[in-house]
């Protein structure tokens, strides 16, 4: 698991504005290029906006999240929206630490901390200098703590630039916001690369379901077709408001904008209950729910109940942890707990 948290410099590093929960692979760390625009494309990487923005995107969500670097562009003209070497090679490092890819962050931090590009091959290098501004060796990288993911993200609109956080330097021209973003994100990763190392050391191996086989399309599908009108509206309030809009309108129209919870609702509000019940059976059916499922039971057996229960609100027994311990349970005893935990909540309302 991974425990993504932002916070502005000013505010203290136990009140983030985003903090999230997350499974490696989950999401992606991409320089911003405008619709049907990749970041393996030849040539020059450009943002649209006035801006570097690197866009946070969720395989199992609509959501998104903006952060922009704050240093001065490298550009030989000044064009605020290029993309140099080294920024390319940051927001790579921090797509591999979200993919969960330790061996390929480990590189590439190596390699700019050495100045170099990352072989990221996007034009010609107008960097700046060398990032000595990077303090401590690797073992400083999977200690424990929370961060700030960089400089000024934002989930807001990704066309306006911050210029109020920028620092180093009184033309703005060399900040340190490369080295906090790096140093930041592998601090909020809260000890991803030891828990599960931890989580080995017990010998749990309570026989017992997993989600996907306690969620299978055999159970679920019928419960679905005899389900109430508004039971149906309950479960349409929890997926994406994208997904209903999906099926009034093109993909095409929707790629660029993210849909406001006004937007959603009235979708939702056009469909037929026969045709609400068949998009949530889709969903149910669908390969990406039962591959969350599957890799939300491996997180719980791997020693990430508290983590998960904290982030769901889900109250679980001794806090996830094993009785008169320290250590996270793990094994099908820790999902297991967490069942009992979503049951005994849901009761309570």
């Amino acid at each position: 698991m991974l425990h993504l948290c932002w916070r502005p410099r000013s505010a203290p590093s136990t009140d983030p504005e985003v903090d999230l929960i997350m499974f490696p692979g989950d999401c992606t760390f991409l320089p911003y290029l405008g619709p049907g625009k990749s970041a393996e494309s030849p040539g020059d990487k450009i943002s649209p906006t006035n801006g570097r923005i690197f866009e946070l995107k969720f395989s199992s969500s609509s959501q998104r999240i903006y952060f922009w670097l704050q240093s001065k562009s490298q550009h030989s003209e000044g064009n605020p929206g290029w993309f140099s070497n080294k920024d390319l090679l940051l927001g790579k490092i921090v797509n591999k630490i979200l993919e969960g890819d330790e061996t390929e962050w480990r590189r590439l931090f190596a390699e700019l901390r050495r100045g170099g590009d990352g072989g990221s091959g996007s034009g010609p290098s107008r960097d700046d200098d060398v990032m000595e501004d990077v303090q401590g060796g690797e073992s400083d990288l999977t200690r424990q703590g929370r961060g700030g993911a960089g400089a000024d993200a934002t989930g807001g609109d990704p066309r306006e630039e911050g210029e109020d956080s920028r620092r180093g330097g009184g033309d703005g021209g060399r900040a340190n916001d490369a080295s906090d973003v790096v140093q930041n994100f592998l601090r909020s990763l809260q000890g991803s690369y030891v828990q599960p190392q931890t989580a080995q050391q017990q010998s749990y191996d309570k026989p017992f379901t997993s989600l996907p086989e306690l969620l299978n399309t055999a159970t679920t599908v019928p419960h679905l077709r005899s389900a109430s009108p508004e039971y149906i509206d309950k479960l349409c309030s929890h997926l994406p408001p994208s997904i209903f809009l999906l099926s009034q309108e093109s993909a095409d129209s929707l790629s660029s904008i993210e849909p406001s919870p006004e937007a959603g609702k009235a979708a939702i509000e056009a469909l037929s209950t026969d045709q609400k019940r068949e998009i949530l059976e889709r969903v149910l059916r669908s390969p990406q729910l039962h591959q969350g499922l599957g890799s939300l039971t491996v997180a719980l057996r791997d020693g990430g109940l508290p983590q998960i229960g904290e982030a769901l609100g889900i109250e679980v027994e001794n806090g996830g942890l094993i009785r008169g311990g320290s250590m996270p349970l793990g094994g099908g005893e820790a999902v297991e707990k967490f069942l009992d935990g979503v049951k005994k909540s849901v009761e309570k309302k």
